[in-house]
């Protein structure tokens, strides 16, 4: 049995181990205040992203995300490639770099594109956001910060003195209808068509060099993969980017994927058979280069670490490009073969096209593409039957 003093001493030794294991948990050990704060500024800034992203409804996330995509297409546009990606939804470090004369940039080259003066300040306001993020990111400095949020958008009547002013090129609106399954009404639906007003043109010959890998890389097998589904088989950059390695089936020669923009309707899923050309790369992809370890839920298109000159790197990251990374990858493939500003739905119109001039009919189209409207399939169809009566 222990004695008084024995158990004081016992006590003792436990109190001053837990205070030991208290200091041990501390996150700023023997820190001044004022290096405490930087280091507790600089975790904040990490997390301030998410946090806001997290409080935000799926419909303004979309729209924001939409926004954002477009100020990446205007960086690739005016020959800049941001080197530390294009995700400036989630990424904090995305942002370095940008000043407030890009974002004056941004709005001059969208009134160029054609777009309406409301639709300019509303992404005008969306890069504000997240710039503001990226400042207490220390992204972007505090005095450029200020300066981007001294950007203004327009008043309605400079709106209206803007368009006075320039051609009317203005992109309008759409409407289609579409019939939800398990409902007897069909469903009407207006937006803005914010599609660019020409698509850009591939040949085949341009389709086959984009399909084929330039080197024995990862990188360039996985670049000639992803166009080739892009191209073949005319998948939207939301669904390239939701796909799995298991939604390809390499001994059926199939992929089975979602399409987010249809959700509710007959395509919502769907399954495709991989052309021979996909089938191809898919085999190479999966079995020479993706990680075992990552299979059979890991992103089917992967990043990758820089290739570099001599022929080294390009191999496969754990993470899954999302469609913006998709989207700066397609614009960048295409600009190695002089197509710029080429897009994934310049790749989709191709598919299309192609179809259409094989003979497939109005219903395939529809099923292939996803399409809730039998007119886009009409549309198509029609203008390779005007090519080919010019032809004639």
């Amino acid at each position: 049995m222990s004695s008084p003093s024995e158990t004081s001493n016992k006590n003792s030794l436990i109190a001053d181990n837990d205070d030991e294991g208290a200091r041990g948990i501390r996150p700023f050990p023997n820190t001044s205040l004022e290096t405490a704060g930087l280091i507790a500024n600089l975790a904040a800034g990490h997390a301030i992203f998410s946090r806001y992203l997290s409080q935000k409804s799926a419909n303004t996330l979309k729209r924001h995300s939409r926004d954002l995509e477009l100020f990446a297409e205007y960086l690739l546009d005016i020959g800049v490639m941001p080197e530390n990606g294009a995700d400036f939804q989630t990424n904090p470090e995305a942002w370095r770099g940008v000043t407030w004369g890009i974002i004056e940039g941004f709005i001059a080259w969208q009134l160029n594109e054609g777009y309406a003066v409301t639709t300019v300040n509303a992404r005008l306001s969306t890069v504000k956001v997240y710039a503001q993020l990226a400042v207490k990111a220390a992204a972007i400095s505090r005095e450029e910060g200020m300066l981007i949020q001294s950007v203004k958008g327009f008043s309605r009547s400079g709106a209206a003195n803007v368009d006075a002013q320039r051609a009317q090129t203005r992109i309008g609106e759409v409407t289609y209808t579409y019939k939800p399954d398990n409902q007897k009404q069909t469903v009407v639906v207006t937006r803005r068509n914010t599609k660019k007003r020409r698509p850009v043109v591939l040949t085949p010959a341009d389709a086959t060099f984009l399909k084929r890998p330039q080197n024995d890389s990862a990188q360039a097998v996985r670049d000639a993969l992803l166009i080739c589904l892009l191209l073949d088989h005319g998948l939207r950059a939301s669904e390239l980017a939701l796909l799995k390695a298991s939604d390809i089936n390499l001994l059926r020669g199939t992929i089975y994927f979602y399409r987010p923009k249809v959700k509710g309707t007959v395509h919502e899923w769907t399954t495709h058979k991989l052309t021979d050309t996909a089938h191809e790369l898919a085999k190479r992809y999966l079995n020479l280069h993706y990680p075992p370890t990552l299979l059979p839920d890991g992103r089917l298109i992967l990043g990758t670490t820089r290739l570099k000159k001599d022929g080294t790197g390009g191999e496969l990251r754990p993470k899954g490009l999302n469609r913006v990374r998709l989207s700066e990858r397609v614009a960048w493939l295409g600009k190695q073969i002089g197509l710029p500003k080429l897009s994934a739905h310049d790749c989709r119109h191709f598919c299309a096209t192609q179809m259409a001039q094989m003979g497939y009919g109005v219903d395939e189209l529809m099923a292939w593409f996803g399409w809730t409207s039998a007119q886009t399939a009409v549309r198509y169809i029609a203008a390779v039957e005007v090519q080919q009566r010019y032809k004639g």
